[in-house]
C-alpha cells in the first residue's frame, strides 16, 4: 500500500468579494488524490491544527442476504 500523498495549502479569498475562504485544489492534486468534480469529500481535524480531507466512498452497501 503507498503512503498517502500530502499537501500545506494556503487558503484565498474568493474572487466574489464576499469574504469566504477557499481552498484551492489544483488539478495535479485532484488527480493524484483519485477526486474529481462532484465527489464527495470528508474534512477530519486532527486536533494538531491540520485537516485531513478524503473522498466519501458513495457506493451503496450491498444490501443482500
Amino acid at each position: 500500500m503507498s503512503e498517502p500523498q500530502s499537501w500545506v495549502l494556503t487558503l484565498e479569498e474568493a474572487d466574489d468579494g464576499s469574504g469566504d475562504l477557499v481552498l484551492p485544489l489544483t488539478d495535479e492534486i485532484m488527480e493524484s488524490a483519485g477526486w474529481k468534480a462532484g465527489d464527495t469529500l470528508e474534512w477530519i481535524d486532527t486536533k494538531g491544527g491540520a485537516w485531513i480531507l478524503r473522498k466519501i466512498d458513495e457506493t451503496p452497501a450491498d444490501t443482500t442476504e
